[in-house]
């Protein structure tokens, strides 16, 4: 019997330091549809509400489907319909960084701990077209093919400095009203100058990743 308790106790460690030792990111905080995640190692697991999600996993979210992730740094991303999202770093530590890569369609960000740490420690990736570096903020947008959208949104604490700086190998830009935004219409092509984003692209923004709250994307007050 003891022996047997001994081996049970055995197994249990190791499995705690198998899963510590693979990069756990976040949870799922809630789903609607269907969405997946992939491993590196190319397993793939139907995702619901609490599941664990770790770094190098591949999101996919079907057709009217959703999904809200909360990460270790306790930010968020909420993916729209047929969102390919892959989480590359969540390290919330002192040297902390956050990386991740909006593959195909709308998101949400809004950041955690990490950001207010080291907010230049934030990194997005759309696709193949741009980075965007967040500086404690809320950020929307959309990756279309090769061409992306990106709004910065009202903040949720007004007290943060509230920025985005959109770049690529072509150019750079900085966004620091809410409502305002840049689009990168591919990868050779630098993003267009801060604009007021009219309120249809702001609705459609919404609707494309609202499925679960009508209330998920706060509307920016525009200037």
């Amino acid at each position: 019997m003891q022996r047997a308790f001994t081996d049970l106790l055995l197994m249990v460690l190791l499995c705690a330091s198998f899963e510590a030792g693979a990069g756990t990111a976040g949870v799922v905080g809630a789903v609607t549809g269907s969405a997946t995640r992939q491993a590196p190692d190319g397993v793939r697991q139907e995702l619901r509400r609490g599941d664990t999600i770790y770094e190098q996993d591949r999101i996919r979210t079907g057709a009217r489907s959703f999904i809200s992730l909360k990460f270790k740094d306790k930010s968020r991303f909420n993916l729209g319909a047929n969102a390919i999202f892959r989480v590359d770093q969540v390290d919330d530590g002192s040297a902390g960084m956050f990386s991740a890569e909006i593959v195909k369609g709308a998101f949400r960000f809004v950041t955690g701990l990490i950001a207010k740490r080291r907010p230049r420690a934030i990194q997005i990736k759309t696709g193949a077209v741009a980075t965007i570096g967040i500086r404690g903020t809320t950020v929307g947008g959309e990756v279309a093919g090769y061409a992306a959208t990106i709004v910065l949104l009202e903040s949720e604490d007004p007290a943060v400095e509230s920025a985005i700086e959109v770049a690529n190998q072509h150019g750079q830009v900085l966004i620091d009203k809410a409502g305002y935004g840049t689009r990168v219409p591919d990868a050779h092509s630098p993003p267009t100058p801060p604009a007021r984003m009219t309120l249809r692209t702001i609705e459609n923004l919404v609707r494309n990743i609202n499925n679960i709250q009508r209330n998920a994307v706060p509307r920016p007050r525009l200037r």
